[in-house]
């Protein structure tokens, strides 16, 4: 049974435990946060949501153990082609995506719904890295990391009309792949003031038009949410944040759950406010996870991400491939800190938005993506063990 595992599920098996521990985990805490959702609109099944849930995981784990079997230097092709549509995608959901929580995130294709924003970030990742590989030997010229940095900042510029967080996550993850990549430091402070450079001015003309009576983008909500946080009136309107959306009753919520769970929660299934938390089950789970497993369930969550970024590290050092290795920082990085994210704004340390836990909260499609990620980073690690394994035995 061991052999066949181990020929099944290569590369580092310790991904494969954290991913495990992770979608067990998730399935007891997404049926006790979606409970009450699942008793209004599903006539009283409680199990209907968790088992929708239990089948995303099922074909997440399908994906990754798919993906982990490719090549991964055959996603660098892919990727290439999907960077120059990524751009059209974008203005696509824009113009004709679906409106969910007030702006348009989803596209339909193919009788498919998913975020732009997931597809973009694993596209832009991946590129960045196979463009950085290419030049590890080669010394950099300016063509080249203008053109790294154009990329970083038209992609992080289109997403932040539809999804600010995650273009500010997206940056974040390029600037440290292009820094792992040992891109001179002149060039890597380009590439910041020019990403925050787009992202303000995004969000400049939004509030601008918004102002004016012209809806385009998210500037506007941030704008009040980090108003709401830091209870700061910004703009000068002589109003904090936005009476008619109160994000300031998600965070009370929030505070009361965490409240409640103390050191050690007040057990599985057994959470209150999942009946008062808006979207208890995806953007609000870890304050849901603090209540029922308290203080030891929450380090006990971070622990696991904080492992599966260290695996992503460490393998850095066990590959021999500059583009493997930045594969596993790049994506690794962005599941990592994305969950930090989550958890930062749970626990009352940032302003509101619409990060999810990746693999422990709800969802559909954003569960394949985020399996895709892991695949291709367990794929970059079973190349190293067939490489090793065929150096044994010769």
């Amino acid at each position: 049974m061991e052999t066949w595992l181990k020929d099944k599920l290569r590369g580092d098996w310790q991904i494969w435990f954290i991913i495990a521990l992770l979608s067990l985990f998730s399935m007891l805490v997404v049926y006790s946060a979606s409970s009450a959702l699942a008793y209004k609109k599903a006539g009283g099944n409680t199990e209907s949501y968790l088992l929708t849930h239990t089948a995303h995981l099922v074909l997440g784990l399908l994906v990754i153990w798919l993906i982990h079997r490719v090549n991964y230097t055959k996603y660098a092709g892919i990727s290439k082609l999907l960077l120059w549509i990524t751009p059209f995608l974008l203005i696509y959901t824009y113009l004709f995506g679906t409106t969910v929580g007030g702006t348009k995130r989803w596209i339909n294709l193919f009788g498919i719904s998913f975020q732009s924003s997931d597809l973009v970030r694993l596209v832009l990742i991946t590129n960045l890295a196979a463009m950085l590989a290419r030049r590890q030997n080669v010394e950099y010229t300016p063509r080249t990391l203008y053109g790294l940095i154009f990329w970083c900042g038209l992609l992080c510029g289109m997403l932040a009309i539809t999804n600010f967080s995650t273009a500010v996550i997206l940056g974040v993850t390029c600037f440290l792949i292009m820094w792992v990549g040992r891109v001179p430091s002149r060039y890597l402070a380009r590439m910041a003031g020019f990403v925050i450079g787009v992202l303000f001015v995004v969000m400049s003309i939004s509030v601008f038009l918004y102002a004016r009576g012209v809806e385009f983008g998210r500037g506007q909500v941030v704008l009040e949410r980090i108003e709401a946080f830091a209870d700061v009136d910004i703009n000068g309107d002589k109003v904090i944040g936005n009476r008619d959306r109160d994000d300031n009753y998600q965070r009370e919520q929030a505070m009361i759950a965490i409240a409640r769970g103390g050191a050690i929660g007040i057990g599985p299934g057994k959470s209150f406010q999942r009946n008062y938390l808006p979207e208890a089950f995806s953007d609000y789970i870890y304050a849901i996870i603090i209540e029922e497993y308290g203080f030891l369930g929450a380090v006990l969550v971070m622990g696991l991400y904080l492992w599966l970024l260290y695996r992503g590290l460490k393998n850095v050092e066990n590959t021999n491939r500059a583009f493997g290795g930045l594969l596993c920082v790049g994506l690794t990085f962005s599941i990592v800190f994305q969950a930090f994210v989550h958890m930062f704004i749970n626990v009352g340390l940032g302003p509101v938005t619409g990060q999810t836990l990746p693999l422990m909260s709800m969802g559909g499609t954003s569960i394949l993506f985020t399996a895709v990620a892991i695949g291709i980073v367990l794929s970059v690690t079973k190349g190293e063990y067939d490489e090793k394994s065929i150096e044994h035995q010769s």
